[in-house]
């Protein structure tokens, strides 16, 4: 005994205390060497530490005398990163030496338990005589394995069932996939369910706990209700259950191991300063967030977060009407390579249902908003593997990440009809087309300069621009807009929705977001972002749709032209009723039927590197001139790379050159590093683009996504490059992990 504390002290020890190997510690407590001693004697070694890893000692796989070159096997560097990560969880566990060693009722913690069942496995062999692999080792390989593959439960189950059999008699290889998550599960984390009102009016926890119906629509909690054969148990299906992973738990799990605990500070010891802006921590958003709150902004490991939100069908079929809406949260803190990783993705909660929650968001946010408002204000008690130590770990959401739509349900904002733009709000400009029953969104001389010539040119105008750009609505005005809101939950018999009157205020929200609840959020820049994905592959449909005269979905047809006609605008566009007949006169962007053939044969021409782009060609059709069923980064590579040269010898030089402009600024607003100056000269060059598109194109044109892109730059200025706030990963996330 006093051999293994002489050794263990040269090889482990931090300070003057190392991990106590008693059965009652189970290497999870830092002690001193006089209390190891008492318990060693006490209680005895842990049965089956036998290797003593948590002490210095070489497991049987690290000795390899056969290894002269310096190349260390990847074997060693797996066995030495498990060995890592379970002495971090080992030192996690440790309560700072509040438990009383005298206590004969000392019971371990599930916790305790756990981590014990994982040491046991680390240092089982996976057969007799087995040296190469451990079981813990080997079962973290195979699933890892069964992750990248893409199997289902049933094939490894099969996989084991093969591999049990093949294996020497003694093998400890778990028997099914059920016995693999048990063990494995105890560095995981699960969820809390959390039964709802099937038409969103509340969440039946708290003061609703005990209900078997909902207080306002009044119907049942339950989806069917049974009782036990012999009458002892009742038996309860709920209709909609909220499957919420406790956000704390999650965030402590980042310092599980020593180096992703360290890299949660390089946002502040190892990013690079100076005026390009390459990840949130350089923006103004970010800077003005430490300033307000310094704090928060003290201690360095403390976790800024982004909030993305999407609905999506998981049966990935038309035919089933499904909505699961997920929420993740994305910890901001960690390099650009890293960030927007899917591994840092951290799910949680899953809102299930054949409908959208919509607007009745909120009802679904509250465990979430109660946990983000404690760690903000409190903070939980975490463990540093890193610098062996406890901090208070707190954390913030700096901003939100949906489409469009996705935006109005999580800000409570409008995001249709005539004040549908929530940067613009009130001083929006826009009309609604009677023909075409929709709203146009134009204006866009307000955002240039006030010398700009486009302001005063009434040729191409018609008129002149003497009105300022709108401001951004602070978080007090926000506040103060919706203190007389009355919010009422729930899809059951919704009045019908009232046109506004003339001289009646612009509708901008329909209720206060629970989001307000943080005591930060009011003081934030930006809350949330316009998605460039959704952007762009919009602004592209839009374009090419009305170059090839798509039906249904051109911006130029008859409706478009009556419109014109009724605005009293562009003459020459006007129809000409011709023997009960409409004439629509060519537009400068119209294409002859040759013309759209040769758009369609450049397109179905072009064949891209290995990994930058599917093949297209199987989306153009020449002989019916349609181009459809491209993907999102199919449709901003056509916009970026193709479109200008494709329109460049086919269209008039106005428009190929405006065409040009607005792939350049895709291209720009996509830049991974960049300048607030950049973004400054592109605000401007956006601002006369669209102008230059209010000449060329018909009002239809301009729908909200199109006018969202005079935003963008604004926001990329105050929040950082557009990858850190677009869809892009977190679509690619719930593609393959939902």
């Amino acid at each position: 005994m006093n051999g293994f504390i002489a050794y263990a002290f040269r090889n482990s020890a931090i300070g003057n205390k190392i991990l106590c190997p008693c059965r009652k510690c189970a290497n999870s407590f830092w002690r001193e060497a006089c209390d190891v001693r008492e318990h060693l004697i006490c209680d005895g070694f842990l049965r089956g530490y036998t290797t003593w890893n948590f002490h210095g000692e070489a497991s049987s796989s690290d000795v390899n005398s056969g290894n002269t070159d310096g190349v260390v096997p990847i074997e060693e560097i797996e066995d030495d990163e498990i060995f890592e990560l379970l002495r971090d969880i080992a030192g996690g566990l440790d309560d700072g030496g509040d438990f009383e060693d005298d206590n004969s009722d000392f019971n371990p913690s599930d916790d305790l338990q756990a981590l014990q069942k994982l040491v046991e496995a680390n240092s089982q062999e996976l057969y007799p005589t087995c040296k190469k692999y451990k079981k813990l080792r080997f079962l973290i390989r195979l699933l890892h394995i069964k992750l990248l593959g893409g199997w289902t439960d049933r094939s490894f189950d099969l996989l084991l069932d093969l591999l049990n059999d093949a294996l020497p008699e003694g093998s400890a290889l778990p028997r099914n996939f059920h016995e693999s998550k048990k063990l494995i599960k105890s560095i995981g984390l699960g969820y809390i369910s959390i039964h709802s009102c099937e038409n969103d009016c509340i969440l039946y926890w708290k003061d609703h706990k005990d209900s078997n119906s909902c207080p306002k629509c009044e119907v049942s909690r339950w989806k069917s209700v049974r009782n036990s054969l012999d009458g002892k148990h009742v038996y309860k299906v709920a209709k909609k259950i909220l499957r919420y992973f406790p956000i704390k738990k999650c965030l402590q799990r980042l310092f599980l191991s020593s180096k992703t605990a360290a890299l949660t500070r390089w946002h502040d010891e190892e990013r690079t300063r100076n005026d390009f802006l390459r990840h949130p921590a350089d923006s103004p958003l970010w800077k003005d967030f430490d300033d307000k709150h310094p704090e928060f902004a003290k201690e360095n490991r403390n976790i800024r977060l982004a909030f993305a939100i999407d609905g999506f069908n998981p049966y990935r079929s038309q035919n089933v009407s499904y909505s699961i809406w997920p929420g993740i949260c994305i910890p901001l803190n960690f390099p650009p390579s890293m960030c927007m990783k899917q591994s840092n993705f951290i799910l949680s909660f899953l809102i299930p249902g054949k409908r959208a929650p919509g607007h009745n968001m909120d009802v679904y946010f509250q465990p979430l908003i109660e946990d983000l408002l404690d760690l903000f204000v409190k903070g939980v008690r975490t463990y540093d593997p890193s610098k062996g130590e406890y901090f208070q770990l707190r954390a913030a959401v700096l901003w939100t990440i949906t489409d469009f739509p996705g935006l109005g349900y999580v800000s409570g904002c409008v995001t249709s009809g005539e004040a549908a733009c929530p940067d613009c709000h009130s001083y929006i400009c826009s009309f609604r087309l009677g023909n075409g029953s929709k709203t146009c969104y134009m204006g866009h001389r307000r955002f240039l300069h006030g010398e700009h010539p486009f302001r005063y040119d009434e040729q191409k105008f018609g008129s002149t621009e003497l009105r300022l750009a709108p401001t951004l609505l602070s978080g007090e005005e926000i506040l103060e807009c919706t203190k007389d809101l009355v919010t009422v939950y729930g899809k059951d018999k919704k009045p019908a929705t009232k046109r506004r009157k003339e001289g009646e205020p612009l509708v901008i929200f329909k209720r206060r977001s629970i989001w307000f609840k943080l005591p930060y959020w009011k003081d934030l820049m930006m809350r949330h972002n316009f998605d460039v994905m959704h952007i762009g592959k919009n602004v592209y449909e839009n374009l090419v749709n009305t170059f090839l005269g798509t039906d249904g979905k051109s911006k130029d047809n008859l409706n478009s032209r009556l419109d014109l006609q009724a605005l009293g605008i562009r003459s020459d566009l006007h129809t000409v009723e011709i023997e009960d007949q409409f004439y629509i006169p060519p537009a400068p962007y119209s294409m002859s039927p040759d013309e759209k053939k040769l758009f369609c044969e450049i397109l179905k021409g072009v064949k891209f590197p290995a990994g930058y782009a599917s093949d297209i060609r199987h989306n153009v059709h020449v002989n019916e001139k349609k181009v459809f069923g491209l993907k999102s980064h199919e449709c901003h590579i056509v916009l970026q790379d193709l479109l200008p040269l494709a329109v460049r010898k086919i269209l008039p030089e106005v428009v190929s050159a405006a065409v040009a402009r607005v792939s350049h600024f895709f291209k720009k607003i996509s830049a991974p590093v960049f300048r607030e100056s950049d973004m400054n000269n592109l605000e401007a060059d956006i601002s006369e683009t669209l102008s230059l598109l209010e000449t060329i194109f018909l009002p239809s044109f301009f729908d909200m996504m199109v006018h969202l892109m005079v935003h963008l730059p604004a926001q990329a200025r105050m929040a950082g490059p557009v990858h850190f706030r677009s869809m892009w990963p977190v679509e690619r996330y719930f593609l393959w992990h939902i």
